[in-house]
């Protein structure tokens, strides 16, 4: 006959939240029954009823680590079982609900199926319903339950509910503090639970989170429960976490990972996120969606590998870099999350460009004008910000014609500069800044439109590369007449 081992649910600590399954099987009277512990309230009840248990708590004491606990106590559980011939099933009793927090349930679930023996579970009431009623929250609005003496920073999440377990004491409760601060401010209200649900032994008091491991009366029953920050409850949660692809970029950068992302840089990669950028211009000038879906991930792409570089640095994170574009982004637009009037989108700039100076710390119209230039740009963009920032001083014209007449005035002076001999380079400097003025003044952005040019003059050129391979020619054997009429071609096709 097949062995079982019957895995029973104490509830969390009141005979009440015992189910009635559990209980009735308690008092067969017929059953060898083990207790994971016997320091749980409902112990006390099993005694006064006379239910005979032996309890497994003499492992904690002979072994130095948990994992080393919970592996005594399943191979006893198994031994035991299959030892005696004439025991068929063993009660196993542990608190609350057999799968929550129930390390020796995972272990045994697994040895059993090894073992040959039959592992049953009858739950009952789990801690967690408990902390639900005494906290009055509802876990359907994100919740998350972490073990206190094994969770790590990157497992928080600032905007759901967070409940801790095995609080047992001072110290675990201290090194949980460190934790929290790094990502909660130290006055943030948290409470701290003992004996959720049990009448007349029910424990709990909010204190801030600096003051966590003040308390002294943690024990084997204690919880902690951290609110989301303000403002960061999300009704459903997070939708698009950006966790997978942080996880993989990980991977890339670990010992095991691929040797080519392990040599990048900062410096390295600057060509490659200028190309995917350029990229998603690139679709969104050809209108592909799914060309474009796929290009902004190759670009964020770049976002996470330069932050996955810095956090191995320990300069800042991911959650860093969300974090400060989503306050910036708050603390720029006060007209639309404060108080602010505005009416127009002129002076939604201007409240922009004055939040942006008291951020760094200098008056709006102080230093001179070009030190808020990024020399960084592409030339065609630099010239665009240039003509911007000499513009809110006043220096441009009064409208587009002014902008013609340059333009018309520098084309001449290359030609001279080309008849002449002259500083051609710096005439052509000249009328390429000149070309920008004019698109400035026709809100067009001259690198968008160079760029859109060019590849308008690829397609162009494929479609003659095609006619020339359909047609067995040459280059060398076509005169530009030749070339003219294919290039016509391609207009009229619509390339």
């Amino acid at each position: 006959m097949v062995k079982e081992i019957v895995v029973a649910g104490l509830g969390p600590g009141s005979l009440d939240h015992l189910s009635f399954g559990v209980w009735q099987l308690l008092q067969k009277g017929d059953r060898r029954i083990i207790l994971r512990t016997a320091k749980h309230p409902v112990v006390a009840e099993m005694d006064r009823y006379n239910i005979n248990y032996e309890s497994c708590d003499r492992f904690y004491e002979e072994k130095d680590t948990f994992y080393d606990v919970y592996q005594a106590i399943v191979g006893y559980l198994i031994e035991t079982v299959k030892r005696d011939s004439s025991l068929q099933q063993l009660i196993y009793c542990v608190p609350g609900h057999p799968t929550v927090a129930e390390e020796t349930v995972r272990m045994l679930l697994a040895r059993g199926k090894e073992e040959g023996v039959t592992i049953r579970l009858i739950p009952s009431m789990s801690f967690l319903d408990s902390l639900y009623a005494a906290l009055t929250i509802d876990p359907t609005e994100g919740l998350l339950v972490l073990d206190a003496l094994r969770v790590e920073e990157s497992q928080l999440n600032t905007g759901q509910h967070t409940i801790f377990t095995q609080v047992y004491n001072r110290l675990v409760s201290s090194d949980l503090k460190l934790i929290l601060l790094e990502r909660y401010p130290p006055e943030h209200p948290v409470k701290v639970i003992s004996s959720a649900g049990i009448p007349g032994i029910e424990r709990i008091s909010e204190v801030p989170l600096y003051q966590l491991d003040h308390i002294n009366w943690f024990d084997h029953l204690t919880s902690v429960y951290v609110p989301p920050l303000p403002g960061e409850v999300k009704e459903h949660g997070c939708k698009y976490p950006l966790d997978p692809l942080v996880e993989v970029m990980e991977t890339l950068l670990s010992p095991r990972g691929c040797p080519w992302d392990r040599e990048q840089n900062h410096f390295t990669l600057k060509p490659y996120l200028l190309e995917e950028a350029y990229e998603v211009i690139e679709a969104i000038d050809s209108g592909d969606m799914h060309k474009l879906r796929e290009e902004l991930g190759d670009l964020l792409l770049q976002i996470v590998f330069h932050t996955a570089l810095a956090q191995s640095r320990n300069e800042f994170d991911h959650n860093d870099v969300i974090e400060e574009i989503t306050l910036k982004m708050i603390r720029r637009h006060p007209h639309v999350f404060s108080n602010v009037q505005v009416k127009n989108s002129q002076e939604v700039l201007q409240n922009w460009e004055e939040i942006k100076a008291k951020e760094l710390g200098k008056p709006l119209k102080k230093g001179r004008v070009m030190d808020k230039l990024n020399k960084s740009l592409p030339a065609l963009l630099l010239a665009e910000e240039v003509q911007k920032m000499v513009k809110k001083v006043g220096f441009d014209w009064d409208d587009i014609q002014g902008a013609w007449d340059k333009l018309t005035e520098e084309m001449e002076e290359a030609k001279q500069a080309w008849q002449e001999k002259g500083d051609l380079e710096g005439e052509l400097g000249d009328l390429l800044f000149a070309v920008v003025n004019v698109a400035r003044f026709g809100k067009i952005s001259p690198e968008a439109a160079l760029l859109k040019t060019i590849q308008k003059f690829i397609r162009r050129f494929n479609y003659m590369e095609e006619k020339v391979m359909q047609q067995n020619l040459k280059w060398e054997e076509l005169d530009l007449q030749k070339m003219d009429t294919m290039w016509e071609e391609a207009k009229k096709s619509g390339f």
